[in-house]
């Protein structure tokens, strides 16, 4: 038997764009013997919002976020299969300005940096969350927030910054998707710290 008998009466699949999430679905496909599939985007090149171009003055402007973050070994082998040396790693170092001074990310594991009363405000609140409050039965992500970082820390960070990455309330996202993208804090290493 052929290949093209192999795949007869397949029916068609078509991906509607061609960044990580497009070019990933017809990588597995093609891993899987698929061939009845088609990749549409309306750009002209592929990469979608992880995509980069460089101007006519030869600078590199990246599209989008290009942050990375995985703990899937498959995902991570067929990245770097994929990527070859078309990819650069750098070492992330953001801070958060706030209260006239400058706090090293994750804000949540870095509360000394604040002044002594928000310091206070933000531990007091952190003790009494993770003491009382249950975050496996939060319901949304707001409630999770709440549940592992008290009041304090989601005043002053978690909600208006969550708020301003995803320009969504918080209240109406899923928990779930949370496991890799926010740094939790335990509470006697915030109380050692």
């Amino acid at each position: 038997m052929n290949s093209t008998d192999q795949h007869a009466g397949e029916k068609k699949i078509v991906i509607i764009g061609a960044g990580p999430t497009g070019l990933g679905a017809g990588y597995r496909l093609k891993e899987l013997g698929y061939q009845n599939f088609q990749i549409y985007d309306r750009l002209p090149h592929i990469g979608g919002l992880a995509s980069s171009y460089t101007d006519s003055a030869g600078f590199t402007w990246d599209i989008g976020g290009h942050v990375m973050f995985s703990h899937y070994k498959y995902y991570d082998e067929c990245f770097e299969k994929l990527m070859g040396e078309e990819f650069q790693m750098n070492n992330r170092e953001c801070w958060v300005r706030m209260f006239n001074t400058w706090v090293p990310y994750p804000f949540q594991n870095n509360i000394r940096y604040l002044p002594r009363e928000v310091t206070v405000e933000c531990l007091t609140g952190l003790v009494e969350a993770q003491g009382k409050r249950d975050h496996k039965s939060a319901n949304n992500f707001e409630e999770f927030m709440d549940a592992v970082f008290g009041d304090g820390i989601c005043k002053h960070f978690m909600k208006p910054y969550n708020f301003k990455v995803w320009a969504h309330p918080p209240k109406l996202m899923n928990k779930e998707w949370i496991g890799e993208r926010v740094a939790v804090i335990d509470v006697n290493r915030a109380i050692k710290t």
